[in-house]
């Protein structure tokens, strides 16, 4: 069987029988993700550790930004326990400690140059309760069917014209017309990925100096985060757009098979039938 007649099973199924490597599946195949999408899982039960299928461990620290690094690109499946995280910038993020004025405030002066907005800046982030969270499960999506548990979070690490594309069908897949994100100084992912799971929302970020660095992220790339919750009725819609126009973009009048087909509206340069 080829991928295209596997991806029309796939948006056969509907929304109620797509697992997540269909969903993994449905987002590579058609939006042309240069990354894997990743399940992130915040651990709010020691007695669900068990349950993650992990394929790889960390031998020393490290930061969030590179758990999921090396789960979009190396495949890599590891659970990060609170003390294992590199990061000082995403502890009180994820509940791991409380804010310290002094400390908190010279991490962030570098980027506002004012005490006032340094300390305001930390306190605004989104943030999990403190002591909410053992740990962090992060995988590629389709590994999550292995574990049979869902994520909190989908990550995708992507270009604007395919979060441009996943974004149109999340709002039709939910019910809203526009959205709003959370930008933040730094902490663009952990706070990023806080943001989406506390308002069931999705959220996207820029880089910060963090995850450019330890995150690997290419300066055209950005950060989107989709509830667990709403990923399955997302690629569902996507599915059902590409069956009904034939093609995934929304570029010109839509139906392409590549997602950013890019031709200009009445352009006599680019007229054709099909023969």
């Amino acid at each position: 069987m080829g991928l295209k007649e596997t991806m029309a099973g796939i948006a056969a199924k509907g929304r109620a029988g797509l697992t997540y490597t269909d969903v993994s599946d449905t987002y590579i195949y058609y939006i042309r993700l240069d990354f894997d999408p990743v399940g992130i899982k915040f651990c709010a039960d020691e007695a669900e550790i068990a349950k993650y299928k992990v394929n790889a461990k960390a031998k020393a620290k490290l930061t969030y930004c590179q758990h999921l690094a090396m789960a979009r690109g190396g495949r890599k499946a590891m659970f990060m326990p609170a003390h294992q995280l590199l990061c000082e910038n995403a502890e009180p993020v994820f509940g791991f400690r409380e804010l310290d004025k002094e400390k908190d405030t010279k991490r962030h002066m570098k980027y506002l140059r004012d005490e006032k907005l340094a300390w305001e800046a930390p306190q605004g982030k989104a943030k999990l309760p403190m002591g909410s969270c053992y740990g962090i499960y992060t995988a590629p999506l389709d590994m999550f069917d292995e574990s049979g548990i869902d994520p909190d979070i989908v990550f995708f690490m992507l270009l604007p014209y395919q979060a441009y594309h996943i974004l149109n069908d999340y709002m039709a897949a939910t019910g809203v017309s526009s959205l709003t994100f959370k930008h933040t100084p730094n902490s663009a992912v952990c706070s990023g990925s806080v943001y989406a799971f506390n308002n069931n929302s999705a959220n996207m970020t820029t880089m910060c100096a963090g995850s450019k660095t330890s995150g690997k992220s290419d300066m055209s790339m950005m950060n989107l985060f989709i509830p667990g919750t709403q990923i399955k009725d997302s690629a569902a819609q996507l599915l059902k757009r590409v069956t009904e126009m034939g093609g995934p973009s929304v570029l010109g009048k839509g139906g392409e098979p590549w997602p950013g087909m890019d031709v200009c509206k009445g352009c006599p340069l680019f007229k054709y039938e099909a023969v």
